[in-house]
């Protein structure tokens, strides 16, 4: 494997100005003779940069703004990849691609994302914003509120971002803009279209504009990864499970004590499809200077199908040789009797649509502005999950004896031969585990029936939003004006689960007798050959060294597989899904808030100041409504195929019929915010703010829907929403210091702490079922639902710099650095720094905050040429206390940062080439549990290249 050291963690500033100055140095060199002028030419990369300050230094409270350069031409492929440019912001890829944001540590559910104001219904089910359904040529610039007013909408403890499209009346007479590329991911080996289009003109001397935007993506990606899940442990004085020698590193022999090992290892070849067709209209009417009505719609049709090839090689189960295990009790390698090796096949992804249609007016007469706005906005989405797992065998071994024979061997003739066939691992040279067996996975005679699963959701997201808002101008000493405001807005958010009637996982008495007959779990049936062929020179995880599967089989023709199944069923419509009542649920929530804010200016010994002192109250009314259902029996269960099954002590539970269930939550708070700016009139700026702010509970976690896993007594567990819960609520300051140039350049340090007053967090608790399972004893559920405790506390600092080197000799003038730093330190004393044997405590630092992160942008922006270096990278983190790979260990995910490349060229007035490529270095994002040698995945996703030209008109 690559091995990624510090390298990248001082080198970015040398690279992104000597390597952007290699780029240009031989094409700019011709101007160096020209006489210096005084004028700065501004355009390009250097004008949106310098909107983007002077945004920030007039805003009336601490933000970061990014601003396209010109109309379809935001700075970058995707929202989220320019957002994380800003101070303090990063973000999370999906398939190597930006997604969501997280602002100062809080992740994407602690930042409210509005596009023109509005809340945009999301396709996923939490209020988490995901950027992957806006195109970047239709947006026109974002603004990041760090410090909170009472005339913006409440419900972040990172940031309030608001998103923008371009207006027509903004920007009079006629402009046009159309865009063509070409895509390529190195890892697939695809070229895909990417076409967009932007028109506006303004009619009746510039009264009524009218702008349509237009844009169609096609890509192909490829990701490749290795994972573990499900790890364990076991006591190594444990000969049952451990029959053989455990060894620690050093040569010594363990005979007690608790060692972790993953359940299992997995490999996945993943391709991607991603189509996304996107469209916006605004239509302008401003019959004079007092009076503009804007009404405008935008649509997003987002489809993402994916299909995975790969394998899993179960390690859970008895028969442990030879075991080496390191310092913090890891087992790194060892032998183990062979289970049936599994192949792993995935079918992801869905297909969503949203629509957003608003209208607003703005009135102004006299000393009074009058705006009012209404919006409607909905999002629908089917996210799909099927699961198909073979399984692989010792094909030399006789599989003609059928299990409904009573002489049936289930060991051997499942394809095993005990004591012959094996599996080894070996994970000590490298992150991605390295595995050997007896089983040859890599041959489509060793494919046998096994599990498989179908399912998918049906996501709703509905919103109606109402605003009114006045603004009375005074002048009453320092008073210059008041704000006052009203707000409503109704949300309906709702699931409904599909799944398959019969499969492995349903543990009804009824079900598991008929097994056997009806499902293919462990029957060792086979499968022709001629419906797979072998992954052979794919380059599957090429940059990772080890003795892992690389060659594997594929799935040649999955809806054939389905059919074969079906018959070996003999039931060929078993792949026909239906409702799962206790996973459907719908939710609704109404908010209404009135603010009323005062806005100040005057002088303090000839420093001019302005700010404002507001107050917001808000309103919100929840309401859950679902299913649910009462266990009626529960009881052991010995499947008559597998009498001798080592899977566990499984378990056949019924159930009662689910039932409807509501619940109805209501609460009201009170939200005061004062910010204060000082201007010293040379440049430097004194900043103050604080506020108090919420995060509501995600939707998600608010539900009365529940989901068991009860398939075997070890692993005994329910999972549900809490509607009961309280938002998250802190107390936030502020202290900026920033500095502006004349020459554009400009420097800020921020110093900001937030006091969490209210935190919601997994909880997980046992309570005694009160039944007693033979062979087993009593049996403990495991429960896990969100609740409310106090909070923690945040500190932090961010340093940011914009540099102009105007003083350079005029063909290098054009050189300019930007650069971002942002230290978080934070605290939860009361978090669970739950103790386990053999797992580190993860401390009291609360989830999802690297302490340190930054971002460096070395750019050349001369006579019609622009090119930009970027560097971004993020520390280490913890994600999850308790994770759900891992099966309950605190999960981390490793510092990670990206290189990447764009530059064009303006061929004239009309045509302008580009080119760009993101994650120039090939990076890979990698996880693991508890300590760095557990690692839990390793995926690459590749580089993306595109070439373009752009015609304006």
């Amino acid at each position: 494997m690559k091995q990624k050291t510090a390298r990248f963690t001082f080198l970015p500033i040398a690279i992104a100005v000597s390597g952007a100055l290699y780029q240009q140095a031989s094409i700019a060199q011709e101007s160096q003779d020209e006489p210096l002028v005084e004028v700065i030419q501004v355009s390009g990369i250097r004008s949106s940069l310098t909107k983007s300050m002077d945004l920030k230094k007039n805003a009336p409270s601490i933000q970061d703004s990014i601003v396209a350069e010109d109309i379809g031409k935001f700075p970058d492929q995707n929202v989220a990849e320019s957002l994380q440019r800003i101070t303090g912001v990063s973000i999370s890829r999906v398939n190597g691609e930006g997604s969501k944001i997280t602002v100062r540590g809080f992740g994407p559910k602690f930042n409210a994302v509005n596009l023109n104001g509005r809340t945009l219904a999301t396709t996923d089910r939490g209020r988490e914003f995901d950027f992957q359904v806006l195109p970047s040529e239709l947006i026109s610039g974002a603004d990041v509120v760090k410090a909170s007013r009472a005339n913006i909408t409440e419900g972040s403890l990172g940031a309030y971002v608001n998103v923008t499209t371009a207006k027509p009346l903004d920007n009079p007479g006629f402009h046009g803009v159309a865009s063509a590329s070409l895509k390529y991911n190195d890892l697939s080996e695809k070229y895909d279209p990417k076409v967009s289009g932007i028109i506006s003109n303004t009619f009746a001397d510039d009264t009524i504009g009218v702008l349509f935007g237009f844009s169609q993506l096609k890509a192909t990606n490829r990701i490749d990864s290795a994972a573990t899940v499900l790890w364990a442990n076991f006591d190594a004085s444990n000969k049952a499970i451990v029959p053989g020698t455990v060894t620690s590193v050093d040569g010594s022999e363990i005979t007690e004590g608790v060692v972790w090992y993953p359940g299992r290892a997995q490999y996945s070849l993943e391709t991607e499809e991603r189509d996304r067709t996107s469209a916006n209209l605004t239509l302008q009417y401003a019959p004079n200077d007092d009076s503009i009505t804007t009404l405008d719609f935008i649509y997003s049709d987002l489809s993402r199908q994916g299909f995975s090839n790969g394998m899993q090689v179960p390690l859970q189960q008895i028969g442990w040789e030879e075991v080496i295990v390191s310092e913090n009790r890891t087992a790194l390698a060892a032998t183990k009797n062979a289970s049936p090796i599994d192949g792993l096949f995935q079918q992801v992804g869905q297909d969503s649509e949203t629509f957003s249609v608003g209208l607003n007016h703005v009135h102004m007469t006299g000393n009074w502005t009058f705006e009012g706005d209404l919006s409607y906005s909905k999002a629908e989405a089917s996210p799909r999950g099927n699961t198909f797992v073979p399984h692989y065998v010792n094909h030399t071994v006789d599989q003609s004896v059928s299990p409904d024979d009573p002489n049936f061997r289930p060991n051997q003739d499942l394809g095993l031969i005990i004591g012959q066939d094996n599996i080894k691992f070996d994970s000590r040279n490298g992150d991605v585990i390295s595995v050997t067996s007896t089983i040859d996975w890599a041959n489509p005679s060793s494919v046998r029936a096994h599990w498989n699963d179908i399912r998918h959701q049906e996501l709703d997201d509905e919103i109606l939003q109402a605003r009114f808002d006045v603004d009375y101008a005074l002048e009453y000493g320092p008073l210059i004006s008041v704000e006052a405001g009203i707000s409503y807005s109704d949300r309906e958010k709702s699931q409904v689960a599909f799944l398959i009637d019969s499969g492995c996982a349903n543990n009804s008495i009824e079900d598991l007798n008929l097994r056997a007959l009806t499902n293919t779990c462990g029957t060792s049936k086979d499968l022709d050959d001629d419906l797979f062929q072998i992954n052979s020179n794919n380059g599957f995880l090429s940059d990772v060294a080890g003795q892992f599967p690389r060659d594997f089989v594929l799935i040649t023709d999955l809806e054939r597989f389905k059919d074969d199944i079906g018959v070996l069923r003999n039931e060929p419509d078993w792949d026909t899904e239906s409702i799962r009542a206790n996973q459907t649920v719908s939710n609704t929530e109404e908010i209404l808030a009135l603010y009323t804010q005062f806005n100040f200016e005057g002088d303090i010994d000839n420093y001019r100041w302005n700010g404002n002192v507001g107050l917001r109250y808000v309103d919100t009314e929840t309401t859950s409504s679902g299913f649910g259902r009462e266990r009626i029996s529960i009881q052991r269960f010995v499947d008559p195929a597998r009498p001798d099954s080592t899977d566990g002590v499984v378990l056949a539970v019924d159930y009662t019929e689910p039932g409807v269930l509501t619940a109805q939550k209501d609460y009201q708070e009170l939200l005061p915010s004062m910010n204060f700016s000082l201007d010293f009139d040379n440049g430097f700026f004194l900043k103050l703010a604080a506020s108090k702010v919420i995060t509501r509970p995600a939707l998600e976690d608010i539900g009365v829907n529940r989901s068991y896993r009860d398939a075997r007594a070890e692993d005994f567990r329910s999972t549900g929403g809490n509607p009961n819960l309280d938002p998250y609520k802190a107390t936030q300051f502020d202290v900026s210091f920033e500095y502006y140039a004349d020459s554009g350049s400009s420097y800020a340090v921020n110093f900001f702490r937030k006091d969490i007053d209210t935190f919601i967090s997994t909880l997980t608790f046992q309570e005694d079922t009160g039944v007693v399972i033979d062979g087993w004893g009593p049996l403990i559920e495991t429960i896990t639902e969100k609740g409310n405790r106090t909070g923690g506390e945040i500190n932090g600092v961010e340093i940011a710099g914009l540099h102009y080197f105007d003083y350079l000799p005029e063909w290098a003038s054009g050189f300019g650095i930007q650069a971002n730093y942002t230290y978080t330190d934070s605290e939860d004393k009361n978090a669970d720094i739950f103790e386990q044997a053999g797992v580190t405590s993860p401390g009291t630092g609360l989830e999802g905050f690297s302490k340190n992160a930054y971002n460096v942008i070395g750019f050349y922006d001369k006579d019609g040429f622009q090119a930009r270096l970027a560097y971004n990278w993020r520390d280490t983190f913890l994600s999850l206390r308790q994770g759900n790979r891992s099966n309950g260990l605190p999960e981390h995910i490793e510092a990670y940062g990206q290189l990447d490349f764009s530059t064009s060229y303006d061929i004239n007035e009309t045509f302008t080439i580009k080119g760009e490529v993101i994650n120039l270095t090939d990076e890979n994002a990698l996880e693991y549990a508890d300590v760095r040698e557990r690692v839990t995945l390793v995926s690459y996703s590749g580089r993306r290249f595109e070439i373009g030209v752009t015609a304006k008109f």
